[in-house]
């Protein structure tokens, strides 16, 4: 089963919900939270694949000002199991992070074209499709260095990522000291654990920031320009369309009682 919402106001995290499948959510567009009954929330944006695992109970969707569009896939099978047994698969990495919106698209819909019907080669085709997808995002999470997958943050990254969202236009050079990092190391370390650069990590951090300045202060681009240090609200405004998706114009009209 796929197929894609927009405006989604996803899984409600007090009643939790239960699949007997396993699933595929990509956020094409916003923002919000995932959770699995058991491990802690985690925040999660646009261009990041969720994991829903069967038998778990999950919820999702955005928070406040937020947006969700997603495409979603729903599959079964022993190849899974076996992946999830042999701990490929795992609740500890359920949000993976991948490298382009479009594409991933293109994947999940040549994978949910090539499902169904009555020839065996045409399923066949959707597993394997599925299996190379899932193989490749599994992948770029995967720590080069040493080997071993990343199960949780270490203590320094915890404290950085803190940090980050305390005040989202620090320097990232004063971060990486603070922690006890060359900056460097702490580039490429960063990276290996969250699967993207701390500046882009910091950068949503920072878009998350506005739009809820925007929905709770109703500030203006040209204040929160300044509380997140770009040098006029041009640059703000086009920073935001770049990593959320939509003008900060549009995102006010999404927000209740707009009157746009």
């Amino acid at each position: 089963m796929s197929g894609s919402l927009r405006g989604n106001a996803g899984v409600s995290f007090s009643k939790m919900r239960v699949l007997g499948s396993y699933a595929l959510v990509f956020l094409t567009r916003g923002s919000g939270r995932y959770q699995i009954r058991g491990y802690e929330a985690r925040t999660c944006q646009a261009g990041e694949l969720l994991v829903v695992f069967p038998d778990l109970a999950h919820g999702y969707g955005p928070g406040p000002g937020e947006v969700w569009d997603e495409i979603y896939l729903v599959f079964q099978g022993a190849v899974f199991d076996l992946w999830r047994h042999c701990g490929i698969l795992s609740p500890e990495r359920a949000i993976l992070r991948l490298p382009s919106v479009r594409r991933t698209v293109g994947e999940l819909r040549k994978i949910s074209a090539a499902k169904g019907g009555h020839g065996l080669s045409r399923n066949l085709d959707a597993v394997c499709r599925l299996q190379m997808f899932l193989a490749d995002a599994l992948s770029r999470q995967h720590d080069n260095g040493s080997g071993a997958w990343q199960a949780a943050w270490p203590a320094w990254m915890e404290d950085a990522v803190s940090k980050m969202e305390a005040d989202p236009s620090a320097s990232l050079e004063r971060v990486a000291r603070a922690v006890g990092l060359s900056y460097e190391s702490f580039r490429k370390k960063f990276r290996a654990i969250a699967g993207r650069s701390p500046a882009a990590f910091q950068s949503g951090i920072a878009m998350d920031h506005a739009r809820r300045w925007m929905y709770e202060e109703r500030l203006s681009n040209k204040e929160i320009a300044e509380r997140l240090g770009f040098c006029d609200e041009f640059h703000f405004s086009r920073r935001f369309g770049q990593i959320t998706g939509q003008t900060p114009r549009d995102f006010r009209r999404s927000l209740p009682g707009s009157g746009l």
